[in-house]
């Protein structure tokens, strides 16, 4: 009788830590990382400059107006901003 509790008890033991496991661990299904710089999600290009110090510029012009920007790490670069401040950031642009 002990053998058979002791095998319950292991199995139980491997079956708890096996759900504890997977739901700290979980199943990843997030996708594969950009490695070479060209996806940017959600972001929405709102401009496309030369230099970095020309983006640097925009995207400084827009922090101080109120949009959040950011740019790309790679030339030509991508001044780009989430999609519900485009109206804004292309107005302020072009002031």
């Amino acid at each position: 009788m002990t053998g058979i509790y002791q095998t319950v008890v292991v199995f139980g033991a491997l079956a708890l830590l096996a759900l504890t496991l997977r739901y700290f661990a979980g199943n990843d299904r997030r996708p594969v990382p950009d490695l070479d710089g060209t996806d940017f999600g959600l972001l929405s290009e709102v401009a496309v400059v030369p230099t970095e110090e020309a983006a640097n510029v925009l995207v400084q012009k827009l922090k101080k107006n109120g949009v959040r920007a950011t740019r790309s790490r790679n030339a030509p670069y991508q001044v780009m901003v989430w999609p519900q401040d485009v109206p804004n950031a292309r107005l302020v642009l072009k002031s």
